[in-house]
């Protein structure tokens, strides 16, 4: 039997009625549980309707012939009104959203919103149409994902929700390999407009992150796994920005100059402390893992920083500005 908790299953189960419009027999329910490996009666199957039918979610019956149909219910949006501040908000969301058009969900954000403003009193849409050419939202940069093979989403999220470890397939960039492994797909993460999924690599013996346009196959296995508590929070603090390595380091830099006063205003989110000294020179610290990022961003300041901590990232650096040089002198 497949491990799986009695709210996992109830979630899937309100999850499968709210995606039908016809929705579904008991037996169809059953059978639609076992084909995603989680082994339960059908008096199981009643119950988990029960729970929800008494909730707040609500599910109705329709009687349709011999059989007992349940139907999640629709909810809309009617005679709601929005103060100034809201339209607004409406209007920054929608703009905020064309940098995630590419991905699935962030398609139907973007209809959800010109759904609601389409159903607004004409004032009110008069109002944002003004409001289009007053207030601009730059839009952020992102990668444009290619080949995102839906298919393959639809699994790596059914392994997320029912806990079940994956076999995939993958192509690596940094090592321009293919490789199969089995992984435990703990999140689905969102990073510069590219899906990425986290989670725990069986091959590497580590917790890797595995952008999901790169995935050539996904396969749901038997195996279930535990997530652990708090993942995400911990996996954050383990990590410079987007990569996480596996050698935890204490990195320490001083800035000077216009680098100084840039990681002060921009980058000051990225220490665990910084603090400023009295010639205006910024001190950076941070405890977190080696990867190529943190040089490629040390590099990034020129001569307007200087490693002091670890001696490892301080040869690669020299080694970086050598390289460099080296390009110009041929």
């Amino acid at each position: 039997m497949n491990d799986v908790s009695q709210i996992e299953r109830q979630l899937y189960i309100l999850s499968l009625l709210s995606d039908s419009k016809k929705g579904y027999t008991v037996d169809e329910l059953h059978k639609n549980l076992d084909m995603v490996g989680i082994d339960v009666s059908k008096k199981t199957v009643e119950r988990d309707i029960d729970f929800i039918s008494a909730g707040s979610f609500f599910v109705m019956e329709e009687k349709r012939g011999k059989s007992t149909y349940y139907v999640a219910n629709k909810f809309g949006i009617e005679n709601i009104t929005f103060t100034a501040s809201e339209l607004i908000s409406l209007h920054f969301i929608k703009e905020l959203l064309k940098s995630y058009s590419m991905l699935d969900i962030g398609n139907t954000a973007r209809h959800l919103i010109d759904r609601i403003i389409n159903n607004l009193p004409q004032l009110d849409k008069a109002y944002i149409e003004t409001l289009s050419e007053l207030l601009k939202v730059r839009e952020s940069y992102i990668g444009l994902e290619k080949h995102l093979n839906e298919e393959i989403v639809s699994i790596v999220r059914k392994g997320i929700e029912l806990n079940k470890r994956l076999l995939v397939r993958y192509h690596s960039f940094n090592s321009d390999e293919t490789t199969e492994r089995q992984f435990d797909p703990y999140i689905i993460e969102i990073y510069e407009g590219c899906y990425h999924l986290v989670g725990y690599c069986h091959l590497r013996n580590s917790i890797r992150d595995l952008r999901i346009s790169r995935i050539q196959d996904a396969q749901l296995l038997d195996e279930s796994f535990q997530r652990p508590k708090k993942f995400y929070e911990n996996y954050r603090k383990g990590r410079f920005g987007k990569l996480a390595g596996e050698e935890q380091i204490k990195l320490v830099l001083k800035f000077r100059g216009e680098g100084a006063r840039y990681v002060k205003e921009y980058e000051s989110a990225k220490a665990d402390l910084l603090v400023e000294e009295q010639d205006g020179s910024i001190l950076f610290q941070k405890t977190t893992t080696m990867t190529p990022e943190i040089i490629k961003w040390v590099l990034s300041f020129g001569s307007d920083v200087i490693v002091l901590e670890p001696e490892k990232l301080r040869e690669e650096v020299v080694d970086g500005v050598r390289r460099m040089m080296e390009r110009y002198v041929e």
